[in-house]
């Protein structure tokens, strides 16, 4: 008879052991056959106003044009280059085209028309991309493909990564479909860097012509030459002059 307990009582265990229930007998076993069937989320690169950077560029914008015949007003840049960067924000959230409705038989998830679901992620599941979006702190994750379309299974987070739940949830109506809603906002951040030349007229007795060369990180500095100079040179830049007058001066770059 105790032989008998003994055996029914590991019965019950081992049932335990691989039940489907939400009791946990066996928590270092679970633990590993959790990560094992969820998958890697890439997370948006997110700020505290849910903001995401979507892009950063480095932008270089250069006036040099070289070999034509150029006239500059005293007081105007001859010569100018600069780059910067310039990141690009988004705040991206999707849509329902229209009222909806996930059934699984159990407890049914209600979409409406024009409400938003905050996207913060991405996933890969079963060779297919999908955004990750949800409600508000709702704890279901909707999946997104490419083209608007929402996954019949539901998702939860487990330890950062997306456990998809086995149960399917039919969709109505069939064509039901996410858009996304993307707000972008510029910013231009560091320092700019680059160099110009300014043609500042002649000096008080008309001999001279002055030029203003600025780079950054560096005070102005002012450079002269006699206006009989046909050829200057300005920290590499060749000129040849034409023409200069107190307002003017006709060049070209080589």
């Amino acid at each position: 008879m105790k032989k008998f307990a003994l055996l029914l009582s590991l019965s019950i265990l081992a049932a335990c052991s691989y039940s489907n229930n939400s009791i946990n007998f066996l928590p270092i076993r679970n633990k590993a056959f959790t990560i094992w069937q969820t998958d890697k989320i890439f997370y948006y690169d997110q700020d505290l106003n849910g903001e995401f950077l979507t892009e950063s560029k480095t932008v270089k914008e250069d006036m040099l044009e070289k070999g034509q015949v150029l006239i500059t007003q005293a007081g105007e840049k001859m010569v100018s280059s600069k780059s910067y960067r310039t990141d690009y924000y988004g705040t991206e959230t999707v849509t329902p085209t229209k009222n909806g409705e996930m059934d699984s038989g159990y407890s049914p998830v209600r979409i409406r028309k024009n409400e938003k679901f905050n996207a913060f992620g991405e996933v890969t599941h079963d060779g297919e991309t999908y955004m990750l979006v949800r409600q508000g702190k709702s704890n279901d994750i909707l999946l997104v493909n490419g083209d608007g379309e929402i996954y019949e299974h539901i998702g939860r987070i487990v330890d950062g990564r997306l456990a998809v739940l086995s149960a399917r949830f039919y969709i109505t109506p069939k064509d039901l479909r996410m858009v996304p809603v993307v707000n972008t906002r510029v910013e231009t951040v560091g320092d700019t860097l680059g160099y110009s030349i300014t043609y500042d007229g002649l000096s008080r007795d008309g001999y001279e012509m002055i030029f203003t060369y600025e780079e950054e990180g560096y005070n102005p500095e002012e450079i002269r030459f006699s206006v009989c100079d046909e050829q200057i040179d300005i920290h590499g830049i060749a000129i040849d002059v034409f023409d200069v007058a107190e307002n003017r001066i006709e060049y070209m770059i080589r």
